[in-house]
């Protein structure tokens, strides 16, 4: 019998022998000497017992350590997806942002380009505002200027000049005085349509002030200056019909070339426009003695011996420097007949 239960502690591991050596307890040295088989079968049903508690426990063990890995793998997994979905989530804030940031570039480009826009349009009606008169839609008098300055700048072919028309309605007073101001006004307006209608899209249309319009027309010849005052004289009257009667209305014009004198462009007070503008005035108040007709001043080339000053005082004293023209013949014979009495007055002195 001891055979077989040696060749069973040989087959035991070396761990579980001693732990049955620390459980089991020894036998006291006095202990009176049990029968070898009872004492025997007692210690193999503990090892027995013993190994089956370890195997459970170790089995338990591992299937607590895979548990255990398990729900560490299960929260690393739960781990990367809510990273994942983090970085989504970042990402699509980061395109949110971006999309939000170039919304905000296209709204402020926009806004800007609206604002240039209602600026540019709120200039351009400041500038019509100073540069057209509000009653008649002609340029006023400061745009007229303007131009008028730079029409001077440019000369035309040889044998033409710029010719500058001054106008003015006849009897405009007597108009405003027996049909009223708002009657009045209507003529300005007729007028300066008849005007615009009557010139070249490039020539300069303005009112001058009150009832008074000024027309600049560049190369011209003398023949060519008499024609487009023949022309706009004619154009301009018309009947004007009220609730109680019709009369005419007609204008006076005078008409002097830029520059007056047929010289060289230099900076003489006669190569400007408002030395023509004096002189075209003159016409005018000649023309206006008779209504319904027009004057002109022309002037030839200037002596070493005369002034510029001297001819504006007495145009039609200067026979040789200066050629009067006008619609109403008499006038030119009025004003030879002036300058032969200048000439034998001046004999005589």
């Amino acid at each position: 019998m001891r055979k077989p239960f040696a060749h069973l502690f040989r087959s035991m591991p070396l761990a579980l022998l001693v732990a049955l050596a620390v459980v089991l307890p020894a036998a006291p040295a006095n202990a009176p000497a049990r029968a070898p088989q009872n004492s025997l079968d007692g210690q193999l049903a503990q090892c027995l017992t013993l190994q089956g508690n370890l195997s459970r426990q170790a089995t338990a063990l591992a299937e607590l350590q895979a548990r255990t890995q398990m729900a560490a793998s299960q929260r690393a997994l739960e781990q990367a997806r809510h990273d994942s979905q983090i970085q989504a989530l970042q990402n699509e804030k980061h395109q949110l942002l971006y999309l939000a940031s170039i919304a905000i570039l296209v709204l402020l480009l926009a806004a800007a380009s609206g604002f240039g826009l209602i600026l540019r349009k709120r200039h351009q009606q400041l500038r019509q505002l100073s540069e057209v008169d509000a009653l008649t839609g002609l340029s006023n008098r400061h745009a007229a200027t303007a131009e008028l300055n730079a029409m001077v700048a440019q000369r035309g072919p040889e044998g033409t000049r710029h010719v500058l028309f001054l106008i003015d309605i006849d009897h405009f007073k007597h108009i405003n005085d027996n049909y009223g101001h708002h009657v009045g006004d209507d003529v300005l307006v007729a007028m300066a349509t008849r005007l615009k209608a009557a010139c070249r899209p490039t020539d300069l249309v303005a009112r001058w002030g009150g009832e008074e319009f000024l027309v600049a027309c560049s190369n011209l010849t003398r023949e060519q200056a008499e024609q487009v005052a023949t022309r706009l004289r004619q154009a301009m009257a018309y009947t004007l019909e009220t609730a109680h009667s019709c009369r005419p209305v007609t204008v006076s014009l005078g008409l002097a070339p830029i520059p007056f004198f047929d010289m060289p462009a230099d900076h003489s007070a006669a190569s400007r426009w408002d030395y023509a503008l004096r002189m075209a005035d003159r016409a005018l108040y000649a023309a206006k003695r008779n209504r319904d007709a027009w004057v002109g001043y022309w002037g030839a080339q200037l002596p070493d011996d005369a002034t510029a000053e001297a001819i504006l005082e007495q145009p039609e004293a200067a026979t040789r420097i200066v050629t009067v023209m006008s619609s109403l013949p008499r006038i030119v014979s009025m004003a030879s007949a002036r300058a032969r009495s200048l000439r034998a007055v001046r004999a005589q002195t």
